[in-house]
């Protein structure tokens, strides 16, 4: 027998075995089941995480062949948690879960196997942890009971002790063993060198298949097969089906939530705000309801997010604040403010202290620390200097119904009020444009444009200074 682990998040000699190969037809998507998104990440990205978090240090991802295998590999690798040494193993035809479970042999190399079946997008580690602290002879299994069995194997016990003797599948169950609630989880710890064996003595259904469940009922006739029951706060840990997504999304949204607040993040109202699984949020910020934090987000100390702002794959230095505005793809320094109703698309740049007003857009640009932008304003494909100061109602023209040009600000010009500035262009330092000027040619530092077009004109701040 081997011992059980005394630091449950310590299993250095075990390999998880994560099968991902099926088709999943039931969610009626194009999308495989495994990359259904879940929380902001693909379905199998949350097992590969509950792994990581219970101490498991490696895992085969077993798939299937060509473009769609490709499609999974690239994407799990890309969500995978960094802890994780993944591995991806092929299954060439889909001829049962036994034969995907011994794909992955040759890089497994380990004392112990974890077999988990790719779409228990609630698996948690703590259910995880329970499994790898108990004693293992030959194989153990995973149990539940559940008021919806739905669709899930049936666990078999003998008459006399209860012992696991089985597994019933549901489309080879009978009246009676349907109406069985403990089920099958599809979780599975086994000594390696014991289940190759048994695998490669399983017989194949008249179908051509072979199911990995079967090397149970081996165990068990050897009394060397134990079960250990995990509660499911949450309902069945497998993904099924669409209304199953739906459920999930709401339990793993809610875990985040929680998690987030126990560890000392303020989120004014749990049940009212939207956070991806992946979203990294700083002690001290404060999230309002109405909040949708989405993707690789991370938000930074002392921060207050919300009411009603949306962030996907957003960098938010410390002590920002945004209200009811949509921050896309992009990054922005330490003490920045972002008004309600104001939109910042992918591939933007803010400086520390930088103030963006109401309704405003901006999208490409690179602005320097200080700048102010108005409200109902557009920059494009633009670059501010830091301390420059841009009007309300300005507007970079950047594209001109073929292309898109570029526009350079200096450091501390002004652009006045309803200023259009026809890219490309570049404004000087300390240059400055009257309101409602049309600038169609460069400004030198220090000049001054007004007009439409605009000219060159004489500075007032020059006239004033003058004696």
């Amino acid at each position: 027998m081997l011992p059980a682990d005394d630091d449950p998040h310590e299993h250095r000699d075990i390999c998880a075995i994560v099968l991902a190969a099926g088709r999943g037809k039931r969610m009626g998507s194009a999308t495989p089941k495994v990359l259904q998104p879940l929380a902001g990440r693909p379905l199998t990205a949350h097992v590969l995480h509950a792994l990581a978090e219970s101490g498991v240090p490696r895992a085969v991802v077993v798939t299937p062949p060509a473009e769609l295998g490709e499609q999974i590999r690239a994407t799990l690798a890309e969500h995978a948690p960094p802890t994780l040494d993944l591995r991806f193993a092929e299954q060439a035809e889909p001829t049962g879960t036994a034969d995907a479970v011994l794909a992955a042999k040759s890089q497994t190399q380990s004392a112990e196997a974890l077999v988990v079946n790719g779409d228990l997008g609630l698996l948690s580690a703590e259910q995880l942890d329970k499994l790898l602290a108990a004693p293992l002879e030959a194989a153990l299994l995973v149990t539940a009971v559940v008021d919806d069995p739905a669709e899930m194997g049936r666990i078999m016990r003998d008459s006399a002790g209860g012992r696991v003797c089985g597994i019933v599948e549901y489309r080879d169950a009978g009246d009676a063993q349907r109406a069985i609630n403990e089920v099958n989880v599809g979780l599975y710890r086994f000594d390696a060198d014991w289940l190759w064996g048994a695998l490669e003595r399983l017989e194949r259904s008249e179908s051509g298949e072979r199911y990995a469940t079967d090397v149970i009922a081996e165990a068990a006739v050897a009394r060397s097969l134990g079960a250990v029951e995990v509660p499911l706060p949450d309902g069945r840990l497998n993904i099924e089906d669409p209304q199953d997504l739906l459920a999930a999304e709401r339990s793993v949204r809610r875990r985040v939530a929680e998690r987030l607040a126990a560890d000392g993040r303020l989120i004014a109202d749990p049940a009212n705000v939207w956070i991806d699984a992946s979203v990294e949020i700083a002690p001290g910020a404060l999230i309002e309801p109405g909040c949708h934090l989405r993707g690789r987000t991370r938000i930074g100390a002392g921060s207050q997010v919300g009411p009603n702002a949306v962030l996907r794959d957003v960098v938010l230095g410390e002590d920002c604040v945004l209200e009811s505005c949509t921050v896309h793809g992009s990054t922005l320094g330490d003490r920045v403010e972002v008004g309600p109703y104001s939109t910042i698309r992918e591939g933007c740049e803010l400086g520390d202290g930088v103030h963006i007003g109401t309704h405003a857009e901006l999208k490409n640009a690179r602005l320097g620390a200080g700048v102010k932008m108005g409200h109902f304003s557009y920059v494009g494909d633009t670059e501010v200097g830091a301390g420059a100061n841009i009007g309300a109602g300005a507007i970079t023209c950047n594209y001109d119904g073929e292309r898109k040009y570029h526009t350079r600000i200096g450091d501390d010009a002004f652009i006045g009020s309803d200023s259009l500035l026809i890219a490309p262009i570049e404004i000087g330092a300390r240059a400055r444009t009257g309101a409602g000027s049309v600038v169609t040619k460069d400004i030198p530092a220090d000049g001054n444009a007004v007009g439409h077009p605009a000219r060159l004109t004489t500075s007032r701040r020059r006239e004033r200074s003058e004696p």
